[in-house]
């Protein structure tokens, strides 16, 4: 399967981008979201993510690049054998990763931290209000339209787009940034919603933050792209 050319590519990009970042915006403008939602939306948004990533390092099978990975201080090379093990770690520790990230986010949608707000504002008590109803209140059907739409997008990014310069170890850990903002900004915005007792402001700054680092990260992959060479060689340990 042929590559899809760099317009194709970067409109499925922008689509990603777009879709994780405008239709939150207007959903919860328009339709009632709250942060709910959006901590829900941003949390199946890293299935997605590591799907692209299992794509992305079975597609490197092919092309596994000159430099062997580093795994518990010992060279290993890069075969097709060797990339699908590594891809099969990958899955089981990304997905451990994402799943106590994933009770975290669930337990803050159901409300069992709301008993942490002290203010009887009316903003206050909306939020508290919003919490109390728990996942029952949750627009389920909106966040999975929206999921679909993006998560399409991005699949088609790993499968069709130009792969990175990096391989192995390297490409793989590069999944763990996002998911680690990604999770600091979930904290904080539990904060605020405690603190403030607005949902919709916590929305907003959540869907304002996801949007920053997805465009952070889009400048850095076409400026890492333009360099020569497969990119430094990241060491793992396992065990």
């Amino acid at each position: 399967m042929a590559p899809t050319s760099a317009p194709t590519h970067a409109l499925a990009r922008l689509l990603a981008i777009a879709a994780y970042t405008l239709l939150p915006l207007a959903s919860v403008l328009a339709l009632g979201w709250d942060w709910r939602e959006v901590i829900i939306l941003y949390w199946l948004e890293n299935l997605t993510l590591g799907a692209a990533m299992v794509i992305r390092l079975l597609r490197t099978r092919g092309d596994p690049g000159p430099e062997p990975m580093i795994i518990n201080d010992r060279r290993v090379a890069q075969t097709p054998k060797t990339i699908g093990w590594l891809a099969r770690f990958f899955v089981l520790h990304y997905g451990l990763f994402t799943l106590v990230h994933g009770v975290f986010v669930f337990l803050i949608a159901a409300g069992v931290f709301s008993g942490i707000a002290t203010t009887t504002s009316a903003t206050s008590m909306a939020a508290t209000a919003a919490a109390e109803t728990g996942l029952a209140g949750v627009d389920g059907p909106g966040i999975l339209i929206i999921w679909i739409i993006a998560g399409i997008a991005q699949l088609l990014i790993a499968a069709r787009g130009p792969l990175p310069a990096r391989r192995g170890t390297a490409l793989m850990m590069s999944a763990y940034p996002r998911i680690i903002v990604l999770h600091l900004g979930v904290i904080g915005g539990a904060i605020l919603i405690a603190e403030s007792g607005w949902p919709p402001i916590a929305a907003v700054l959540l869907i304002a933050l996801h949007g920053i680092v997805d465009a952070f990260g889009w400048m850095l992959s076409a400026r890492r792209a333009n360099r020569p060479g497969s990119g430094p060689t990241v060491s793992i340990r396992l065990g």
